[in-house]
């Protein structure tokens, strides 16, 4: 085997063309592969903490299916039970706002127990992690590694530095490594979370089990507690508790769009497949002669077979170290891509090509030389030696030509696949961008102004209160009215696209209750966001708290509460307070927690009679030039009535929007480069197999000229060797690309599955691409010397 590998390297140093056009094939297919299995590795695969396999989630189960945070005294009542549970740890979300440090802000933060970092194995990079008894005595809180660089600058003495956040005063004792997130990644602060037995709070518990329970047992045991709970409570019928590994508890959204450009990116990789066994089979062609005279002095097949298996190995081999430079470049632009996603992706700062990517890359350089390497050995084993040492060839037209067609076959489905995908994508997001959506982005300008924060264990006292809320945005709209350049300037307590909702109960038509999405909005929000106003009225000053309850309702829920389109004047079908009021109004229906989805029935109070999740409270101004040229001047405005009011994610409406949908437009943006990239492997394989089966007719075509055949007609003849395996190969994809096609459904928006112009449009491009890369060698042969053909052969 040694003497086999120095033969080939000795080979492909005096073949440096054949050489570098396969591992440059390679390097492309190897690295793209190997740097999208870097993201998903750290992403998906890595554990995030210590014998994750131990690590569980749980959580109760209402009667009626629905998963609830668990009540602390359920909590204190079993997470004794050590005969099960090794650690038990709770903890809650919270968002608080910081001040005195510089600009306000407003941070993602999570309230723990003590014992919930010993039980992660966690530690700090910085100072240290707290306990049980660090609760008991002050207010330690623990940073992560973003937080510490962005607000403190990654300032080693932060140690022991007080801070203010929403009212309470906390103590740093500790900065996380960089790879700590828990539980997911924007998360920037962990305080503490105390527990007592009159505590109202639903928690989110997760616990260490013990190694020798298994799951079963665990959940077992877990059923009889949820059984005497059940008893002891009125509501508690067909309650039970829910234990599952932390592991299982993901993002579908962006694990469904990473395994799909994973399997997109191995559609690449075997096209490169293909080029790369489509050259070695024609230099096994070009061999039949050597590997003959090797057979007849008494070389075994397996002894060919080791050399040709040795030559493909070592090309794998370089491909897959050029390809380790391929992904290391191509990792650098994916992250940054991923890094701008507005989803948070978890241990993207860990991605890199670390030992597991090396072996999945090993794994795969072994994998494709016995891939590409079996056109070689099946023309090897079926070489006639008499026929070859005669000075004949097996690759005449019914010969070797076959394996080629073959493999141009293979390229065309493998290619119409991925431009398939990448054309439902894009045609997707191009309907999803002008659909009528019922606002006008254009001039409009958003800012966060969260007020009244209500953490876990304390109340900002500041705007504790609704008439305190109302009152100060009062004076907010009144500051901002004054600022010239913009007009209108409106508030609202939960913008849209945003994955938080607030609703109300109606009274349906048949006498059910709903729960409809309702949001409370200042006098100018339809103006300003762009949304036509259809029928009556808007809200206006004089809807105060001293005027009737007044509501404006979307059309969808207009058409299903009132049928007879007599919803303006009518009083909403119900007996609450906030939702029995009377209609003033109907607007056009606008986007909802989704850019993509239909909206459902919404409703809309007058900010000045009601006002509720004031945390998500948004400044939305239409401006008469650019945007964002106002934005310094609109943060000044707003502290200007509150210096210690938090202004957050200063962005136009098209970024919101744009946000809103990243993952059409990451995966259109994705399946378009790996799409392009796939139509320059295959033009290159359609080249060269061209090229060669050309070479291999070369006496065919000089007796067709010799016989008065015209260049046209020649080159006719050659293109339609070619097109022919490619419309085969099409049609051959076709039935797979429409299965495949129903898994991105849920990435398409007004577009179906079988948009026959986005399979026609990806048929005639690659068809198109073929006839291109065929055309010099088709020219070629057309215009050769039948007389030279025919003295060589």
């Amino acid at each position: 085997m040694t003497r086999d590998f120095l033969w080939a390297l000795r080979w492909l140093r005096h073949n440096p063309l054949f050489t570098a056009a396969v591992i440059a094939i390679l390097a492309l297919g190897i690295g793209a592969n190997t740097a999208v299995f870097s993201i998903v590795d750290a992403v998906l695969l890595r554990p995030s903490f210590s014998d994750e396999a131990n690590l569980v989630r749980v959580e109760e189960i209402s009667g009626q299916g629905r998963p609830n945070n668990v009540p602390v005294p359920d909590y204190l009542l079993w997470r004794g039970r050590t005969d099960l549970f090794a650690e038990s740890a709770a903890h809650l979300r919270d968002v608080v706002t910081i001040t005195g440090i510089s600009e306000p802000s407003q941070v993602n933060a999570q309230r723990v127990t003590g014992d919930l970092f010993h039980l992660l194995r966690a530690h700090a990079r910085l100072g240290r992690t707290p306990a049980e008894a660090d609760f008991r005595s002050g207010n330690p809180a623990v940073l992560s590694d973003r937080l510490w660089r962005r607000l403190f600058h990654a300032d080693p003495a932060v140690l022991g530095r007080s801070f203010n956040a929403s009212g309470e005063l906390f103590t740093i004792i500790g900065v996380m490594p960089p790879e700590f997130e828990f539980p997911r990644a924007d998360i920037e602060m962990w305080l503490p979370l105390r527990l007592d037995v009159g505590s109202t709070w639903g928690l989110l518990v997760i616990a260490r089990k013990r190694p020798e329970v298994s799951q079963g047992r665990l959940q077992g045991a877990m059923d009889v507690v949820a059984a005497q709970l059940a008893r002891e409570r009125k509501d508690g019928a067909g309650m039970r508790i829910a234990v599952s590994r932390l592991r299982d508890d993901s993002d579908t959204k962006y694990e469904t769009t990473l395994v799909l450009i994973l399997a997109a990116v191995g559609l690449v990789l075997l096209i490169a497949c293909a080029d790369v066994g489509g050259l070695l089979l024609s230099r096994a062609l070009k061999r039949q002669k050597e590997i003959a005279i090797r057979a007849s002095l008494g070389a075994g097949f397996w002894r060919v077979l080791r050399q040709l298996l040795a030559e493909s190995l070592l090309l794998a081999a370089l491909g897959s170290v050029a390809g380790i430079a391929v992904a290391h470049l191509a990792l650098q632009s994916l992250a940054r891509q991923a890094a701008a996603l507005p989803v948070v992706l978890p241990h993207l700062a860990s991605v890199s090509v670390n030992e597991r990517v090396l072996l999945f890359n090993t794994i795969l350089c072994l994998l494709l030389a016995c891939l590409f390497s079996l056109g070689p050995v099946l023309l090897a084993s079926k070489t006639d030696l008499q026929l070859v040492l005669r000075g004949g060839t097996m690759g005449g037209p019914g010969g070797g030509t076959r394996w080629f067609a073959m493999l141009i076959a293979c390229e065309a489905a493998l290619s119409f696949l991925l431009l398939v995908g990448s054309g439902l994508m894009i045609r997707s997001l191009i309907r999803l961008e002008q659909s009528d959506h019922g606002i006008n982005p254009d001039h409009v300008l958003t800012a966060r102004v969260p007020i009244g924060t209500r953490t876990q264990t304390h109340r900002d006292l500041k705007y504790d209160t609704r008439p305190r809320q109302i009152v100060y945005y009062r004076e907010l709209l009144e500051q901002l009215t004054r600022m010239p350049g913009i007009r209108p300037v409106a508030i609202v307590n939960n913008p849209p696209l945003t994955t938080v909702n607030t609703a109300v109960p109606v009274l349906g038509p048949d006498g059910q209750t709903l729960l409809v999405s309702t949001r409370t909005v200042s006098e100018q929000y339809f103006q300003a966001m762009g949304t036509p106003l259809l029928a009556g009225r808007a809200f206006t000053a004089q809807d105060d708290p001293a005027a009737p309850r007044v509501a404006i309702l979307n059309q969808t829920l207009a058409r299903r509460l009132f049928p007879a389109g007599d919803a303006v004047g009518r009083n909403l079908p119900s007996s609450d307070v906030k939702s029995g009021a009377l209609v003033v109004g109907v607007v056009k229906d606008a986007p909802q927690m989704s850019y993509e989805r239909t909206p459902e029935g919404e409703l809309y109070l007058p900010y000045q009679q009601i006002v509720f999740g004031a945390f998500m409270s948004t400044v939305i101004v239409r401006t008469s030039g650019d945007p964002l040229a106002v934005a310094s001047t609109l943060q000044k405005a707003i502290w200007a009535v509150d210096p210690d009011q938090p202004v957050v994610q200063v962005e136009t409406l098209k970024d919101v929007i744009a946000d809103s949908i990243w993952r059409p437009r990451f995966s259109a943006w994705i399946f378009t480069v790996l799409g392009m990239l796939a139509l320059a492997l295959t033009s290159a394989g359609v080249y060269s197999v061209v090229t060669y089966t050309t070479a291999l007719r070369v006496r065919e075509l000089g007796i067709r000229v010799a016989l008065g055949a015209t260049p046209r007609e020649v080159a006719v003849v050659v293109l339609r060797g070619i097109m022919a395996p490619l419309a085969v190969g099409l049609a051959v994809s076709l039935a797979a690309a429409l299965f495949l096609a129903r898994l991105i459904a849920s990435l398409l928006y007004g577009v179906g599955t079988a948009d026959p112009l986005t399979y026609v449009g990806a048929a005639l491009l690659l068809l198109s691409i073929g006839a291109a890369a065929s055309l010099r060698p088709a020219w070629r042969a057309a215009h050769a010397d039948p007389l030279t053909a025919l003295r060589t052969e």
